[in-house]
Protein backbone atom coordinates (compact mmCIF):
# COMPACT_ATOMS: atom_id res chain seq x y z
CA UNK A 1 0.00 0.00 0.00
CA UNK A 2 2.90 2.35 0.67
CA UNK A 3 4.68 1.96 -2.36
CA UNK A 4 0.97 2.12 -4.57
CA UNK A 5 0.90 5.22 -2.47
CA UNK A 6 4.48 6.83 -3.01
CA UNK A 7 4.06 5.52 -6.79
CA UNK A 8 0.24 7.98 -7.22
CA UNK A 9 2.08 10.94 -5.22
CA UNK A 10 5.15 10.15 -7.88
CA UNK A 11 2.57 10.98 -10.78
CA UNK A 12 0.89 13.04 -9.23
CA UNK A 13 3.99 15.62 -9.25
CA UNK A 14 5.21 14.97 -12.46
CA UNK A 15 1.43 15.68 -14.06
CA UNK A 16 1.81 19.02 -12.08
CA UNK A 17 5.66 19.50 -13.76
CA UNK A 18 4.17 18.65 -16.93
CA UNK A 19 1.04 21.41 -16.41
CA UNK A 20 3.09 24.03 -15.66
CA UNK A 21 5.96 23.45 -18.55
CA UNK A 22 5.48 25.85 -21.49
CA UNK A 23 7.05 24.51 -24.55
CA UNK A 24 9.92 26.94 -26.45
CA UNK A 25 8.75 29.37 -28.42
CA UNK A 26 10.52 28.58 -32.32
CA UNK A 27 11.60 32.13 -32.97
CA UNK A 28 14.26 30.49 -35.74
CA UNK A 29 11.83 31.28 -38.45
CA UNK A 30 11.13 34.55 -40.12
CA UNK A 31 7.80 35.16 -40.73
CA UNK A 32 6.37 36.42 -44.29
CA UNK A 33 6.11 40.29 -44.90
CA UNK A 34 2.76 41.51 -43.32
CA UNK A 35 0.54 41.73 -46.05
CA UNK A 36 -2.22 45.02 -45.57
CA UNK A 37 -3.09 46.38 -42.49
CA UNK A 38 -6.81 46.19 -43.10
CA UNK A 39 -9.29 48.25 -44.82
CA UNK A 40 -9.14 51.96 -45.22
CA UNK A 41 -11.60 53.89 -42.79
CA UNK A 42 -14.69 55.85 -44.62
CA UNK A 43 -14.08 58.37 -47.03
CA UNK A 44 -10.04 57.51 -47.53
CA UNK A 45 -8.81 56.95 -50.41
CA UNK A 46 -5.65 56.75 -49.43
CA UNK A 47 -3.55 57.36 -46.00
CA UNK A 48 -1.06 60.32 -45.77
CA UNK A 49 1.31 60.31 -43.20
CA UNK A 50 1.31 62.22 -40.32
CA UNK A 51 2.92 63.12 -36.48
CA UNK A 52 5.85 60.73 -36.09
CA UNK A 53 6.14 60.10 -32.02
CA UNK A 54 9.36 58.88 -30.16
CA UNK A 55 9.71 58.05 -26.80
CA UNK A 56 10.65 55.73 -23.72
CA UNK A 57 8.52 52.78 -22.20
CA UNK A 58 8.02 53.52 -18.51
CA UNK A 59 7.24 50.73 -16.14
CA UNK A 60 4.95 50.34 -13.64
CA UNK A 61 5.35 52.99 -10.43
CA UNK A 62 8.86 53.71 -12.44
CA UNK A 63 10.08 50.48 -11.38
CA UNK A 64 12.39 48.26 -13.61
CA UNK A 65 11.03 44.50 -13.48
CA UNK A 66 13.60 42.45 -12.95
CA UNK A 67 15.00 39.64 -15.13
CA UNK A 68 17.56 37.72 -16.02
CA UNK A 69 17.94 36.59 -19.59
CA UNK A 70 21.10 33.75 -20.58
CA UNK A 71 22.17 31.03 -23.32
CA UNK A 72 20.90 28.18 -22.05
CA UNK A 73 23.04 25.81 -25.03
CA UNK A 74 24.57 26.44 -28.12
CA UNK A 75 24.09 23.49 -31.00
CA UNK A 76 28.04 23.61 -31.06
CA UNK A 77 30.50 26.06 -28.82
CA UNK A 78 32.91 25.83 -31.74
CA UNK A 79 31.45 28.33 -34.12
CA UNK A 80 33.29 29.48 -37.65
CA UNK A 81 33.29 32.94 -38.83
CA UNK A 82 29.68 33.58 -41.07
CA UNK A 83 28.32 30.90 -39.80
CA UNK A 84 24.83 30.73 -38.51
CA UNK A 85 23.99 29.30 -35.03
CA UNK A 86 21.25 27.95 -33.48
CA UNK A 87 20.69 28.19 -29.61
CA UNK A 88 18.15 28.18 -26.60
CA UNK A 89 17.49 31.06 -24.43
CA UNK A 90 16.13 31.40 -21.43
CA UNK A 91 14.40 34.47 -19.82
CA UNK A 92 12.93 34.39 -16.38
CA UNK A 93 11.26 36.55 -14.18
CA UNK A 94 13.83 37.37 -11.31
CA UNK A 95 10.61 40.06 -9.95
CA UNK A 96 8.19 39.47 -6.79
CA UNK A 97 5.77 40.87 -9.65
CA UNK A 98 4.26 39.25 -12.52
CA UNK A 99 5.63 40.19 -15.72
CA UNK A 100 3.87 40.21 -18.93
CA UNK A 101 5.74 39.83 -22.24
CA UNK A 102 4.59 39.55 -26.06
CA UNK A 103 3.89 35.98 -27.10
CA UNK A 104 2.36 36.09 -30.33
CA UNK A 105 5.05 34.58 -33.28
CA UNK A 106 2.30 36.10 -36.09
CA UNK A 107 2.37 39.82 -36.15
CA UNK A 108 -1.79 39.36 -37.72
CA UNK A 109 -2.41 38.24 -34.60
CA UNK A 110 -2.90 41.46 -32.60
CA UNK A 111 -5.14 42.71 -35.19
CA UNK A 112 -7.31 40.40 -33.52
CA UNK A 113 -9.36 39.52 -36.67
CA UNK A 114 -10.15 43.63 -37.41
CA UNK A 115 -7.96 46.57 -38.01
CA UNK A 116 -8.19 48.46 -34.55
CA UNK A 117 -7.61 52.04 -34.35
CA UNK A 118 -5.53 53.26 -32.93
CA UNK A 119 -3.32 49.98 -32.83
CA UNK A 120 -1.30 49.66 -30.04
CA UNK A 121 1.00 46.73 -29.42
CA UNK A 122 4.51 45.48 -28.21
CA UNK A 123 7.02 43.80 -29.69
CA UNK A 124 9.67 41.77 -28.10
CA UNK A 125 13.09 40.20 -29.51
CA UNK A 126 17.03 38.76 -28.84
CA UNK A 127 19.84 40.24 -29.42
CA UNK A 128 23.31 38.94 -28.82
CA UNK A 129 26.57 40.11 -28.13
CA UNK A 130 30.08 38.57 -28.23
CA UNK A 131 32.82 39.98 -25.53
CA UNK A 132 36.48 38.46 -25.41
CA UNK A 133 38.99 39.05 -22.56
CA UNK A 134 40.48 42.12 -23.93
CA UNK A 135 36.99 43.59 -23.14
CA UNK A 136 36.39 44.09 -27.47
CA UNK A 137 32.81 43.81 -27.85
CA UNK A 138 30.81 42.27 -31.09
CA UNK A 139 27.38 42.95 -31.81
CA UNK A 140 25.97 39.64 -33.99
CA UNK A 141 23.72 39.77 -36.44
CA UNK A 142 20.40 38.25 -35.35
CA UNK A 143 18.36 36.43 -37.48
CA UNK A 144 15.56 35.88 -34.68
CA UNK A 145 11.74 36.88 -35.07
CA UNK A 146 9.78 38.65 -33.13
CA UNK A 147 7.23 38.16 -30.83
CA UNK A 148 4.00 40.48 -30.75
CA UNK A 149 1.62 41.42 -28.02
CA UNK A 150 -1.71 43.83 -27.34
CA UNK A 151 -3.79 44.27 -24.54
CA UNK A 152 -6.50 43.79 -27.37
CA UNK A 153 -5.98 41.06 -28.17
CA UNK A 154 -6.63 37.84 -26.18
CA UNK A 155 -3.79 35.05 -25.81
CA UNK A 156 -1.27 37.52 -27.31
CA UNK A 157 0.72 38.08 -24.32
CA UNK A 158 2.01 35.35 -21.34
CA UNK A 159 2.19 36.19 -18.22
CA UNK A 160 5.06 35.35 -15.95
CA UNK A 161 5.04 34.54 -12.59
CA UNK A 162 7.80 35.15 -10.15
CA UNK A 163 10.70 32.69 -10.40
CA UNK A 164 9.52 31.30 -13.63
CA UNK A 165 11.05 31.55 -16.92
CA UNK A 166 10.17 31.22 -20.79
CA UNK A 167 12.91 29.37 -23.28
CA UNK A 168 13.06 30.70 -27.12
CA UNK A 169 14.89 28.69 -29.93
CA UNK A 170 16.98 31.20 -31.41
CA UNK A 171 18.85 31.70 -34.81
CA UNK A 172 22.10 34.44 -35.40
CA UNK A 173 25.31 34.62 -37.35
CA UNK A 174 28.71 35.02 -36.70
CA UNK A 175 28.74 38.19 -38.38
CA UNK A 176 29.16 42.00 -37.05
CA UNK A 177 25.78 43.70 -36.86
CA UNK A 178 27.69 46.81 -37.60
CA UNK A 179 30.32 46.46 -39.74
CA UNK A 180 32.21 49.27 -39.29
CA UNK A 181 36.31 48.94 -39.34
CA UNK A 182 38.28 48.05 -37.81
CA UNK A 183 36.20 44.53 -37.38
CA UNK A 184 36.14 43.20 -33.49
CA UNK A 185 34.96 39.46 -34.18
CA UNK A 186 38.04 37.32 -34.87
CA UNK A 187 39.03 33.59 -33.84
CA UNK A 188 39.11 33.03 -30.12
CA UNK A 189 37.28 32.76 -27.01
CA UNK A 190 34.31 34.99 -26.35
CA UNK A 191 31.66 35.00 -24.15
CA UNK A 192 28.26 34.93 -25.44
CA UNK A 193 25.28 36.94 -23.80
CA UNK A 194 21.50 37.15 -25.02
CA UNK A 195 19.44 40.39 -24.23
CA UNK A 196 15.66 41.18 -24.36
CA UNK A 197 14.75 43.56 -26.59
CA UNK A 198 11.35 45.25 -26.20
CA UNK A 199 9.69 47.87 -27.97
CA UNK A 200 5.92 49.58 -27.68
CA UNK A 201 4.60 50.89 -30.81
CA UNK A 202 1.51 52.43 -31.92
CA UNK A 203 -0.62 53.91 -34.55
CA UNK A 204 -4.01 55.97 -35.70
CA UNK A 205 -5.57 57.30 -38.43
CA UNK A 206 -7.16 60.43 -38.38
CA UNK A 207 -10.33 61.80 -39.55
CA UNK A 208 -8.34 64.03 -42.23
CA UNK A 209 -6.64 60.25 -43.20
CA UNK A 210 -3.21 60.90 -41.89
CA UNK A 211 -1.58 58.31 -40.00
CA UNK A 212 0.35 59.31 -36.49
CA UNK A 213 2.72 56.57 -35.48
CA UNK A 214 4.46 56.20 -32.44
CA UNK A 215 7.83 54.46 -31.13
CA UNK A 216 9.05 53.84 -27.53
CA UNK A 217 11.82 52.16 -26.61
CA UNK A 218 12.07 49.43 -23.43
CA UNK A 219 15.55 50.79 -22.63
CA UNK A 220 14.90 51.16 -18.73
CA UNK A 221 11.84 48.81 -18.82
CA UNK A 222 13.59 46.40 -16.98
CA UNK A 223 17.04 45.79 -14.73
CA UNK A 224 18.15 43.15 -16.97
CA UNK A 225 20.98 40.36 -16.06
CA UNK A 226 22.69 38.70 -18.42
CA UNK A 227 24.95 35.41 -17.72
CA UNK A 228 27.58 34.84 -20.66
CA UNK A 229 28.12 31.34 -22.42
CA UNK A 230 31.83 30.37 -23.60
CA UNK A 231 32.17 29.71 -26.79
CA UNK A 232 35.49 29.45 -29.47
CA UNK A 233 35.28 31.06 -32.62
CA UNK A 234 37.28 29.57 -35.78
CA UNK A 235 38.53 31.20 -39.02
CA UNK A 236 36.59 27.67 -41.03
CA UNK A 237 39.62 27.39 -42.78
CA UNK A 238 39.58 24.08 -45.13
CA UNK A 239 40.63 20.54 -44.44
CA UNK A 240 43.06 22.35 -40.86
CA UNK A 241 44.05 18.37 -40.79
CA UNK A 242 44.88 17.47 -43.82
CA UNK A 243 49.25 16.54 -44.63
CA UNK A 244 50.47 18.98 -47.65
CA UNK A 245 51.85 16.81 -50.25
CA UNK A 246 55.04 15.71 -50.72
Amino acid sequence: MTALRSVSFALLLISILFAQRIDPVDLTRLPETAKSEGILPTGCKNLVPGIIADGWMVPKDHSPESIVVEVASVKDTKLTLGSEATAEVRLRNADTRTITIPWSTEFAAIHNGHSPNPLQYKEGTFEFILKNHEGQEAWLKSLTASLYGSEASPGSQLEVGPGKSITALVTFKLEEEYPIPPLQLKEGEWQLTAKWILSARSRSINKDCTVSNGYFRGDGFYQQRNPSLTIQVTSGASNPGKKPPE
